[in-house]
């Protein structure tokens, strides 16, 4: 907890991470608002002053979310931030919010400074609720209901070979005036008898609704977030490792490089 609190004090001015325990959520909006045809878009709200301010991958151009295995609250190797949050009048009440995994998970070796694939058996889960239709017919049939009930309650689990379990859940429904605010569990593991490498962990995550309108999804899917997860390393390889992913270029040859911007540019802070 101290070193999250060190490694994003600047933006608030935080003395001391045992004092407060930091809050932080993807904060979700839909542009221009809850009609048909609108974009779900993302940004940072929270305890730090970092909306508009995220670090934004130069691979892929996506925003990047730190986050903190061993947390106050989660014990070494859990976590439940980010949450999630929107504010009223991004969602009708009711309405569905979920999250969809993507791609691989991949790790930064504090040894090589470099970013590639996981070490294999570790795995980073999401999870998400269980849909309610599973969850009465377990609460009324548990033998019949058994196999999915657990497909879901194992949660989302990125690996380096992809992604394991659903590979979308329910984060929540919109609440009166079309708000919400969930923090699901994160988790860190590795096979039985090990403990996670240490390193610095990144899972990506897209939002979209199953609300509809005249027959069709009623809002565009977000653009995708990165997340990157310190696991056991020091506040300066946490930006080291969030450095690193700025600087990444794209794949394709000639693509413009990315701009990074504060506070997360170098020297991250």
């Amino acid at each position: 907890m101290a070193m999250r609190a060190r490694l994003l004090a600047g933006c608030i001015g935080l003395c001391s991470a045992q004092a407060l325990a930091v809050h932080f959520d993807v904060e979700l909006r839909t542009v221009p608002g809850p009609v048909a045809g609108a974009r779900i878009t993302t940004d940072f709200h929270g305890d730090l002053d970092l909306a508009g301010l995220l670090p934004i991958d130069g691979e892929t151009g996506n925003k990047i979310y730190p986050a903190y295995f061993g947390d106050l609250e989660g014990g070494p190797y859990l976590t439940d931030d980010p949450g999630f949050q929107a504010f009223a009048g991004t969602f009708t009440p009711g309405e569905i919010i979920s999250f969809r995994a993507l791609g691989t998970l991949r790790w930064w070796n504090p040894a090589t400074g470099r970013w590639g694939p996981a070490p294999q058996g570790v795995e980073v889960a999401l999870f998400g609720n269980i849909p309610p239709e599973v969850e009465f017919g377990h609460d009324t049939d548990p033998a019949t209901w058994a196999e999915q009930y657990a497909f879901y309650a194992g949660g989302t689990r990125f690996s380096a070979a992809g992604i394991s379990g659903p590979l979308a859940a329910v984060i929540d429904d919109a609440k009166a005036q079309g708000r919400f605010h969930a923090h699901l569990d994160w988790k860190i593991t590795a096979p039985a008898g090990a403990v996670p490498t240490v390193g610095a962990y990144m899972v990506t995550l897209q939002f979209w609704s199953s609300a509809q309108s005249m027959g069709q999804l009623k809002y565009q899917a977000s653009v995708p977030v990165q997340v990157i997860f310190e696991r056991g390393i020091s506040e300066d390889q946490m930006r080291a490792a969030i450095q690193a992913r700025i600087q990444a270029t794209p794949p394709a040859a000639g693509s413009p490089t990315r701009v990074p911007r504060a506070p997360w540019a170098s020297p991250l802070r």
